[in-house]
């Protein structure tokens, strides 16, 4: 799976899930068909907030097109340890 981003706010990304072959097409149609807080979509959006921001952690997924385009809110790493602290 390849990853379009366009950067929104310092704690927001626009994220397009774009398929590489047949399967990939085949998973996202069948995505379209399942609950939008299905924990294997979801994967497939903390694994792009990863590639976009090493160390980001994904809080809030606003689908703009379900299944392929989401809006991503995200916390990093070292503000979760200052709100431990």
């Amino acid at each position: 799976m390849k990853y379009h981003y366009q950067y929104v706010s310092k704690t927001t990304v626009r994220i397009e899930l774009i398929a590489e072959d047949k399967n990939e097409t085949a998973k996202l149609e069948k995505f379209g068909k399942i609950a939008n807080d299905h924990p294997e979509i979801i994967n497939y959006y903390i694994k792009g907030l990863q590639a976009y921001h090493p160390g980001a952690e994904l809080t809030k997924t606003n689908f703009m097109s379900f299944p392929k385009v989401a809006l991503c809110s995200f916390k990093l790493a070292h503000e979760l340890i200052v709100e431990v602290a």
